[in-house]
């Protein structure tokens, strides 16, 4: 008896031993659809909801149970709930689906990821499946008409050019109103670094990053979310985040895409009979026009059916620790424009290892090279299409020796196409490390280094068979540039969810998310350029052959920034959501006294939907009112402008020393203010979103020139003087129309911009070629001139609005004619699926915008210039009485009021309004039980048609470019500018 005593209290003690032993379950959480890690994540115990965790930044989490435990239940918003039997595994990897038929519901924010529908600010999203529906060689151009409220056009369609992008408006008149790029988590060199000016046809940086490896992108449009990035935030924040492997088997796919170019809208201009005839009229002859043999179509002959291709091959794949994805891929294109083109050659290597679950580190590696040949722009007189399209028909190519004809009034376009060289050779090397840590359980410390490093070479030769070179006996330049960003970001992270929520069941009632980090960043350009002429042989190119320097000049410049900044999250039940962000930025570029600035942002949201009294409300499944408030600022003022500065000079044959700048230590950064208010719905289980948005956005500062007395030695200095104010509506609406059929995307937005205050209210005027003019109280960049009321029946001169009622045409009579900002703008997409079939169709528009055509001031000046003249002058004025809106043709100014037909005017003010079917592509995947048969993962075969029709009243060649490319404020001017061109591509995809 005394012995089953014994036992008894033995198994009793081990029963309770083993009762109260527990273990540790750790995993990562993942979303399946994009494989990104997830964040906060709620993991819980089924029989015991108390005890519980949630996932870290890196959707890593640990958990300690009971020996007997036998469920966990994860759960995120926006996502079904999983529940995974614990048995005897301590590594528990999940992947969470979406609950809905959005499917990108984790989007990439400033230092992190965030819920859409707990998203406080205006962030805009391009998931991969987006960018793959229109393929394209340029990220930029991947955005177009996908995104209320950024307006990205392209300012020519030179083979590699860039491409201008806009958020919510023009921010700055001086200082750069282009976004900032970050390519996984590190701020990349964008921009045109080349020293040679080819007008609209610049050089992005950008445009050497492969689109075909972006798994998604992400825009911070308002303040709120972009103060995170601090002095450099005012013009939006352009998130680029690359694709990554996934644990599992390998994945290889490789397409070939190709096709052709065509240029779309060929000018109409008058033939050699046609010339002749305008001629006798100008000039009082009576030549025979039907006598002319030469009638050279010059437009053909410099225009092309230009290839397209593309080449790529991807491989990704991993297992539980580490993860891989590598790519290369061959882009060639040729432009419509004889000798232009673009090569571009890439690669990628994106790693990430996870040893354990405190552990997480990777490096993302990519190359690239590309190689632009270019012809001189639209400004020059060596420029081939601009001296296409003005070359009178009657010269021929050739003439009676077989040399090329140079007796025409401008160069032979011919002679520049087939002899002179203009060679851009660009490398761009991206690399960024990171490293990963969990400290404690919520609690992560990750550090990530970058460095950016991209050269630029150009080269140029006019041989003696071209004009220009003719003048020299050859004349040729090389440029050469390298620039360096290295960068560093630390952060700390820390999240944790308290208090049982009764209505989940949950350890999820208050839910905080704090994020403090240091970043620096350290930039570095070398430049040098020098121009030669007087070569002995053709074929001896190099300046280095050069009998004489013309010109030479090299330089070197470093900036350096470094910043706190910090974010705080909180939410109650996921359905009060505030958000508070900061950075406090220093850079070089300021003044002394103003070295460091502080960049604040907060945002809020109620989402409604998750109220009780919506819960009987079955139409709408999701609902939310949300605002904010930031300030952002803009760095990018040019180097060196606080400080005083020297430069060489030659004084009586002995080198010297001059002063160049005087000092402004007050100098700062442009800022912006923003307020930003929204609302989100869903209907009908989200088949139906909509998203609107309201922002007010006030600039200060602005940096501009302000003139001084000449006694100082100088006649300007920079300072802080400018105001500018945008404010504007957005809206998005996404719909599933026929589930699995028929999807709708459809953005509009309209911006107002107001030009507040300039230095003494003093007028900026004659910008560019569009007479162009910032004045207070009006839109930045106006078009300001004469106007037109018409011709005089009686003269054939035109007529010109008297303003002032003096009784005389003068320059107090110049008005506002045009405005080039639209009253709204955005795209409308639709994707229509029957079976294995896909077709997707995207339209981009533009309404009410102005476009100068300042190239009619030439090819319709009437024997004020000696340009060919288009088509339109065959209804000129010729006899007193005809009632036409085309002037006589002299050479002559009117004798009354002074001013030439031609001169700046409303005459040459168009309607830039236009729709434009900018992508059609028509896909099919082929049936899973072929690819069986051919062992294979996928296989898609498409067609695809960029720029198909345009729709528009406007005259000129293409109604999207710009012939200052990028500029802040030369905008919505077209000059003989390389028109965007119609591509047609079959390509094919296949998954192995």
């Amino acid at each position: 008896m005394g012995k089953k005593i014994i036992m008894l209290i033995l198994l009793l003690g081990t029963l309770t031993l083993a009762h109260g032993q527990k273990r540790k379950i750790t995993g990562t959480v993942t979303d399946k659809i994009t494989n990104e890690t997830l964040p906060g994540v709620s993991v819980i115990v089924k029989a015991d909801p108390s005890k519980g965790t949630v996932t870290n930044i890196d959707g890593a989490y640990t958990i300690e149970v009971d020996e007997n435990a036998s469920f966990l239940v994860f759960s995120f918003i926006g996502m079904n709930k999983v529940e995974r039997a614990i048995g005897e595994s301590n590594t528990i990897d999940v992947e969470l689906e979406p609950t809905t038929s959005q499917l990108d519901e984790v989007v990439v924010v400033g230092y992190g990821t965030e819920s859409k529908k707990l998203l406080t600010s205006s962030i805009s999203d391009v998931s991969l499946k987006d960018i793959e529906k229109t393929p394209t060689s340029n990220v930029d151009e991947a955005l177009q008409g996908k995104t209320a409220g950024v307006n990205i056009s392209s300012n020519s369609g030179t083979p590699g050019g860039g491409i201008s992008v806009r958020i919510r408006g023009m921010s700055s008149i001086s200082g750069g109103s282009t976004p900032l790029y970050v390519v996984d988590g590190i701020p990349i060199i964008t921009g045109d670094l080349g020293q040679v000016s080819y007008s609209g046809q610049n050089i992005d940086a950008i445009s050497n990053l492969n689109p075909n490896d972006i798994e998604s992108i992400s825009i911070l449009k308002d303040a709120s979310s972009a103060a995170i990035y601090g002095a450099r935030g005012t013009n939006g924040v352009v998130l680029i985040t690359t694709k990554k492997g996934k644990s599992g088997k390998t994945i290889i796919n490789a397409s070939v895409s190709m096709g052709v170019e065509q240029m779309w809208n060929k000018p109409d201009l008058i033939n050699s009979e046609e010339w002749l005839a305008y001629q006798n009229d100008l000039n009082g002859t009576d030549i025979n026009p039907a006598m002319d043999t030469v009638n050279t179509d010059w437009i053909d002959e410099v225009t092309q059916l230009a290839p397209v291709a593309n080449y790529e091959i991807s491989a990704a794949g991993g297992d539980s620790k580490t993860k891989y994805y590598m790519s290369g891929s061959y882009f060639t294109q040729e432009g419509i424009l004889k000798s232009t083109s673009f090569d571009r050659l890439s690669g990628r290597l994106n790693l990430d290892h996870r040893p354990n679950r405190k552990v997480h580190f990777g490096a993302k590696l990519s190359i690239s090279g590309s190689e632009n040949n270019r012809v001189e722009g639209d400004q020059s007189l060596h420029a081939p299409l601009a001296v296409a399209m003005s070359l009178p028909s009657t010269y021929p190519v050739y003439n009676s020796t077989g040399a090329y004809d140079q007796s025409g009034p401008y160069a032979n376009p011919m002679a520049i196409i087939n002899e002179a060289t203009n060679t851009a050779n660009a490398f761009s090397n991206i690399n960024n490390a990171f490293f990963n840590y969990e400290i404690l359980n919520g609690l992560t410390f990750d550090t990530r280094w970058g460095l950016d490093y991209y050269m630029l070479n150009e080269h140029s030769f006019d041989p003696p068979t071209t004009r220009q070179g003719a003048q020299t006996n050859g004349m040729g330049f090389e440029t050469f540039n390298r620039s360096t960003n290295f960068t560093s970001n630390n952060t700390f992270n820390y999240i944790q969810s308290v208090g049982e929520n009764a209505a989940t069941g949950k350890s999820d009632l208050h839910n905080f998310n704090l994020l403090a980090g240091y970043s620096f960043e350290k930039y570095k350009r070398s430049s040098s350029f020098i121009q030669g002429v007087e070569f002995p042989h053709e074929d001896l190119q190099y300046v280095g052959s050069a009998a004489t320097i013309q010109d030479a000049s090299a330089s070197s410049v470093e900036t350096g920034t470094n910043s706190f900044f910090y974010r705080g999250k909180y939410n109650y039940k996921y359905k009060y959501l505030v958000n508070f962000t900061g950075r406090y930025d220093g850079s070089s570029r300021f003044g002394a006294n103003n070295q460091y600035g502080f960049f604040p942002g907060a945002s809020a949201a109620w989402r409604i939907s998750e109220e009780a009294f919506m819960k009987s409300i079955d139409l709408i499944s999701d609902l939310k009112l949300k605002g904010g408030f930031g300030v952002t600022g803009n760095d990018n003022i040019g180097n060196f402008r606080a400080i005083a500065l020297y430069t060489s000079s030659n004084y009586a044959g002995a080198a010297g020393i001059i002063p160049l700048q005087i000092p402004n230590e007050d100098l700062k950064w442009e800022t912006t203010y923003q307020s930003d208010i929204g609302l989100t719905a869903g209907i009908l289980k989200d088949r139906i979103t909509v998203n609107m948005s309201y922002y007010y956005k006030r600039t200060t500062d602005l940096l501009l020139d302000r003139p001084i007395p000449g006694s100082s030695g100088f006649t300007i200095y920079a300072d802080n003087i400018g105001e500018m104010l945008n404010k504007g509506v957005e809206l998005t609406l996404n719909a599933s129309v026929i589930p699995n059929v028929w999807t709708l995307n459809f953005n509009i937005a309209h911006n107002k911009n107001k030009v507040t205050k300039l230095y003494n209210g003093i007028p900026i005027e004659n910008i560019g070629r569009g007479n162009q003019r910032i004045a207070e109280g009006e839109p930045i960049s106006h078009f300001y001139g004469y106007n037109a009321l018409g011709v005089d029946p009686s003269t054939g001169y035109m007529v010109f609005e008297d303003i002032n009622n003096d009784g005389s045409i003068t320059e107090a009579d110049r008005t506002i004619i045009g405005d080039p900002h639209p009253d709204f703008a955005g795209g409308l997409t639709n994707t229509f699926s029957y079976k294995n079939f896909e077709l997707n169709i995207l339209f981009q528009y533009s309404y009410g915008n102005d476009i100068f055509n300042a190239t009619r001031i030439y090819t319709e000046s009437l024997g004020i210039t000696g340009d060919n003249q288009s088509t339109n002058i065959l209804d000129r004025w010729q006899t007193p009485g005809d009632i036409t809106d085309v002037p006589l043709a002299t050479s002559t100014p009117n004798p009354v009021t002074k001013l030439y037909n031609n001169v700046g005017s409303s005459r040459f003010i168009e309607d830039g309004s236009y729709i434009r079917l900018k992508n059609l592509s028509l896909a099919y995947n082929v049936d899973q039980k072929v690819l069986d048969k051919l062992k294979l993962n996928s296989l898609k075969v498409y067609f695809s048609a960029k720029n198909l029709f345009t729709f528009t009243n406007y005259s000129g060649l293409d109604p999207e470019v710009n012939y200052a490319g990028n500029d802040n404020v030369v905008m919505g001017v077209e000059f003989f500018t390389y028109p965007s061109v119609r591509t047609f591509t079959f390509g094919i995809n296949i998954g192995i």
